[in-house]
């Protein structure tokens, strides 16, 4: 039994966890996040989590045992949701994860199998585990995911069974909140399996090269004269069998246009729509933030799906320009130069319209002229 100061200190981590849990729940609700497993696992596996904390030294062992192990659960859903691992796969190893959790207790218990630091360590293993892969698939976009984890990870094993465990707690939870918070982009891969239906991929056989290569049109070029480019070049990728990627930035050009190049082919040709203000467009198009990082996890998708494929695919940014306006131009090009080759590799060519006229600095034309496979004169 807890007690003294000590008392207070173990609800306030209990609170805390629960409240963050019902917090995302709420966010959930209110259209701020997505209905994803991502944020459900995490939210109830925080609730489950807060309920485990305060009841731990009142509830007989079996009830604690429970309730344990839907926490462990829960949580290690939330890690290994964004893998590649199918839905059903990870829903199937679930009730797995439930009666494991009854090794939660100690010797204490009858049909306690290992010591509980053993428990503790093959728990946290799994959901620590689940992490690392989607660090290194996601990459530093996961930081403060992983810096909450595993700073809960260390208190956990280094400070059990001392007061002072609580309130370090609470710190990790908040920071790993805060990371799970961040992980919109991460959906990325989700919205792409969304976005295009996977088709069975293609025996590799001399696949093309793929690359970059910018359109640069006349400074008096009208936006109808890219739509027609644009138009003309899927309707020569679906006649290949190529799937098509449309990337509208900040809903250019307009959407009366982009639905006609979906209904080209909605089965090839798909629209990628980065923007800070469309909210109507996500009943026809998929929309993402406009962020840098987002578009470029949107691209490793791609890549990566793409990889064995022998066809490959296309890909069409609307505005290059407008990307670095919006952003700067070291980031545009370090986000292009670490995908060339990738790009080329898999395949995927990738176009770009550029507007050198809207830029001060002649060098940034030649900047990105210099990376490019071929320049087009529009």
């Amino acid at each position: 039994m807890v007690e003294g100061l000590e008392f207070a200190p173990v609800i306030l981590n209990g609170a805390v966890t629960f409240t963050i849990g019902s917090l995302i729940v709420y966010l959930i609700h209110i259209g701020r996040l997505k209905k994803n497993l991502f944020y459900f696992a995490w939210a109830f596996g925080f609730m489950a989590y807060g309920i485990e904390i305060i009841l731990r030294d009142h509830i007989d062992e079996v009830s604690l045992a429970l309730v344990g192990g839907v926490m462990y659960s829960f949580l290690a859903l939330g890690a290994w949701s964004l893998s590649n691992l199918s839905l059903r796969k990870i829903v199937l190893a679930v009730p797995i994860i439930i009666v494991s959790g009854f090794l939660y207790l100690t010797g204490s218990f009858p049909i306690a199998l290992i010591p509980f630091p053993m428990a503790l360590t093959l728990f946290y293993g799994l959901i620590s585990v689940g992490i690392i892969y989607n660090r290194a698939i996601f990459g530093r976009i996961l930081d403060k995911l992983v810096l909450g984890w595993f700073f809960l990870l260390m208190v956990n094993l280094l400070l059990w069974e001392q007061w002072i465990i609580d309130i370090f707690a609470v710190f990790a939870k908040i920071v790993l909140f805060l990371g799970i918070l961040d992980q919109e982009f991460v959906l990325v891969a989700e919205k792409i399996r969304i976005a295009a239906q996977r088709y069975p991929s293609i025996s590799p056989g001399v696949k093309k090269e793929g690359g970059v290569n910018l359109i640069i049109p006349t400074p008096d070029s009208s936006t109808g004269n890219e739509v027609n480019w644009m138009e003309d070049k899927i309707q020569e990728n679906v006649r290949e069998g190529v799937d098509t990627y449309v990337f509208s930035f900040q809903d250019l050009p307009s959407h009366s246009d982009l639905r006609r190049m979906r209904w080209i082919n909605p089965e090839k040709v798909f629209v990628l729509l980065f923007s800070s203000s469309s909210l109507k467009a996500r009943e026809e198009f998929t929309v993402f933030k406009m962020d840098i990082t987002e578009m470029g996890a949107t691209l490793f998708e791609l890549i990566r799906k793409y990889y064995n494929v022998e066809e490959g695919c296309v890909v069409i940014f609307t505005d290059l320009s407008v990307l670095i306006h919006s952003f700067n131009v070291d980031d545009v090009f370090n986000m292009l130069l670490e995908k060339m080759g990738s790009l080329r590799e898999a395949g995927v060519t990738l176009y770009a319209f550029f507007h050198p006229e809207t830029h001060g600095d002649p060098a940034i034309a030649n900047l990105f002229k210099n990376i490019s496979d071929s320049v087009l004169k529009l």
